[in-house]
């Protein structure tokens, strides 16, 4: 697993657009998620060296953020949407392995 920290979110009309027309995901859904505490969140590098993080909302929904560095903790969300079944088994696996 990689760690990176999330400091701010860039968000423009494009991005914020996107992710609430696709995939009906709020720019204050994606920042919970991506603010929320840095154990929970499982983060791996992904094609054109951008991120995919999965983390919970507060009701424990997981969620998949693609995040593409933008500078020194800053990250523009490429896209949001609810996790498949596959990547919330992958984090459950992680999880699992973190309580050990």
């Amino acid at each position: 697993m990689t760690e990176i920290s999330i400091l701010v979110l860039v968000w423009d009309s494009f991005n914020e657009a996107h992710i609430w027309e696709r995939h009906q995901l709020t720019r204050a859904e994606v920042e919970e998620v991506a603010f929320g505490a840095a154990e929970n969140l499982f983060i791996r590098h992904t094609y054109g060296g951008r991120f995919l993080v999965i983390g919970p909302k507060a009701d424990g929904r997981l969620l998949v953020l693609i995040l593409a560095p933008e500078g020194p903790d800053r990250y523009y969300p490429v896209s949001a949407r609810p996790a498949d079944k596959k990547e919330r088994r992958e984090y459950r696996e992680w999880k699992a392995g973190t309580q050990q």
